[in-house]
């Protein structure tokens, strides 16, 4: 089959970049960037405010940046930013918040080793993979205010069937409501990623896993329907999902086998449970919606990682 044309935004080969965010506008995007070969440089988050004409630049300025900057998350109710800082690309890392100008960012206390910060619908909380000693399991997704103060410590949910926990983080949240997030997961059971591997998460065994809210609690299943809980099955593995603006759409990165075993990256509709791949052979990852809801903004592997876009209005219609 065809698929969608990738269009370029970035293609130089001495950097990766890699975990894009576009604001509410649709015309600026925010990505990290990592020199190639790093040599100890750390990761930066990098700006393109003219998708016609683009020209990386800088993101963050002011006193007391952090030196690595990670998995930003633009709120499109609020303007602000979140994003991972930490004093190197090896050392621990915290939820930091900023304005959209990128100016004077501020570290949120209480949130260390809690990954990949997601924006809730109004701006007012967010929710992040939580890889903290103290998290249960480990990693799972936590919902923070922004005073870094846990409001829900675990949001995974269960599977129903014996009311399973699950490990998984790379949350995205649903139009339904913060809690009702999909995110990238698997059950915490003996042995699911080998024979006597015991209850341990590998995230490379993920699916998408949806959540859904009711009066017992917080239960959650694969949102692909013909994947197994019982042992892992790699033809319905995926990671780091995001919503369409509507609501009616997932988009996700995956690994499976029908899609050549490079990661590509696919759609899922909530309305019919249809599947759709819509690169290949490129790695392709963290694809995230542009607000027409029509376009997807994502990392794309040639020599290294650089930022594209792409159309799926025909994959939508």
């Amino acid at each position: 089959m065809a698929f969608p044309t990738l269009h370029f935004l970035t293609t130089s080969s001495s950097f990766d970049d890699y975990r894009p965010t576009m604001n509410a506008a649709g015309d600026t995007v925010i990505f990290e960037r990592t020199p190639v070969p790093d040599n100890g440089n750390p990761t930066t988050l990098q700006m393109i405010d003219d998708l016609s004409s683009p020209n990386p630049v800088p993101f963050l300025s002011g006193s007391s940046l952090p030196a690595s900057q990670t998995r930003p998350d633009w709120c499109w109710a609020t303007g602000d930013v979140l994003f991972n800082g930490a004093a190197s690309n090896s050392a621990p890392v915290s939820v930091w918040q900023v304005g959209s100008n990128g100016v004077n960012p501020t570290p949120i206390a209480g949130t260390t080793d809690a990954f990949y910060p997601k924006w809730g619908l109004k701006g007012t909380e967010f929710v992040t993979e939580n890889d903290s000693p103290a998290a249960a399991p480990k990693p799972c997704n936590t919902v923070f205010n922004l005073k870094g103060v846990p409001i829900a410590w675990n949001i995974n949910g269960k599977i129903p069937a014996g009311w399973i926990p699950t490990f998984g983080g790379m949350p995205a949240v649903m139009a339904s409501g913060l809690y009702n997030i999909c995110y990238a997961g698997e059950p915490a059971i003996p042995d699911w990623n080998g024979p006597k591997s015991g209850i341990k998460y590998n995230e490379n065994n993920n699916y998408i896993f949806l959540n859904k809210q009711t009066p017992n609690g917080i239960t959650t299943m694969p949102m692909e329907a013909g994947a197994s809980v019982d042992a892992f099955d790699p033809n319905y593995e995926g990671r780091a999902p995001d919503v369409s603006p509507d609501g009616s759409t997932i988009v996700f990165e995956s690994s499976r086998p029908s899609g050549g075993n490079s990661y590509s990256i696919y759609l899922f509709s909530l309305k019919d449970s249809s599947v759709k791949q819509v690169t290949s052979g490129l790695n392709c990852q963290h694809a995230k919606f542009f607000p027409c809801g029509t376009k997807l903004v994502l990392g794309a592997q040639n020599l290294t990682w650089n930022i594209a876009w792409v159309d799926i209005s025909g994959l939508l219609a």
